[in-house]
């Protein structure tokens, strides 16, 4: 793995050890560098979880991508930096306790020199840093614990808390993601196959674009507004790094995924 190319995609040095202050340095300039997005899905390219592939499409190409393959890079990038990484499989947990299916989404477990940490890059700009974890509150991120079963809250603008991911410590690898992976780019089923999206974070807030409307949320001010095609392009173009080769209404028939 190319570490310094990776490293100057998001923008940072190579910090000096694996503790909890390099993690959330890094955790926060990948946030604001490489957006959460699933455009291939839309323009029929295939998604790839081959480290050497998504190297080649997130710091080469300078794209993005959703959990499997945001989280999947940059647990690589990690451990090259000397973190312990454990990746696991999440779900949603309804409140009576019924769960989702496993893999549908990746999380990180990591390992730093001063304690564990929870680490999500690839949940729609949705944790500036990781979380302790350690039940408890940590900041607008609630960690919660029953046995085995681990599950976080999250805190929205009106100050209620809303349940989020569930997992267990049990460790997965990333070609462990690949069903889940085909599914949620081709089943009806999936939130992805009807829903263009790309977000990245800001110092402020974040920016976001879905189904053609642009958001912008600084502090406690938003704006939407939709944008017609022509705007989408160039807004993925100026604002979220994004360059198209091919537009989603231009979609051809994906080829089968690694």
């Amino acid at each position: 793995m190319e570490v310094a190319t990776h490293l100057a995609r998001i923008g940072i040095t190579r910090p000096p050890g694996a503790t909890s202050a390099a993690l959330a340095m890094l955790h926060r300039a990948h946030m604001r560098s490489v957006p959460f997005e699933d455009y291939d899905i839309h323009t029929g390219r295939a998604i790839s979880l081959r480290l050497p592939d998504l190297h080649d499409k997130i710091v080469r190409r300078n794209r993005g991508g959703y959990c499997y393959e945001l989280n999947g890079l940059f647990a690589a990038l990690l451990r090259e930096l000397g973190f312990g990484v454990t990746l696991v499989s999440a779900f949603s947990l309804d409140d009576d306790g019924t769960r989702g299916p496993d893999f549908d989404h990746l999380r990180l477990l990591v390992d730093a020199a001063d304690g564990r940490f929870i680490a999500d890059v690839g949940n729609g700009a949705g944790w500036a840093t990781p979380v302790p974890q350690e039940p408890g509150v940590h900041g607008d991120v609630q960690v919660h614990r029953d046995g085995d079963l681990w599950w976080t809250s999250e805190r929205r603008p009106d100050g209620r808390w809303e349940r989020g991911w569930a997992w267990t410590a049990q460790p997965r690898e990333l070609a462990d993601f690949a069903d889940r992976n085909r599914y949620q780019q081709h089943d009806p089923g999936s939130d992805f196959v009807d829903r263009r999206i790309a977000v990245l974070a800001t110092a402020g807030g974040r920016i976001s674009l879905l189904n053609g409307v642009f958001t912008e949320i600084e502090g406690t001010r938003r704006t939407d507004r939709p944008v017609a095609q022509a705007e989408e392009w160039a807004l993925l173009a100026d604002r979220f790094g994004i360059v198209l080769d091919r537009s989603w209404a231009e979609r051809v028939p994906q080829l089968t995924p690694c």
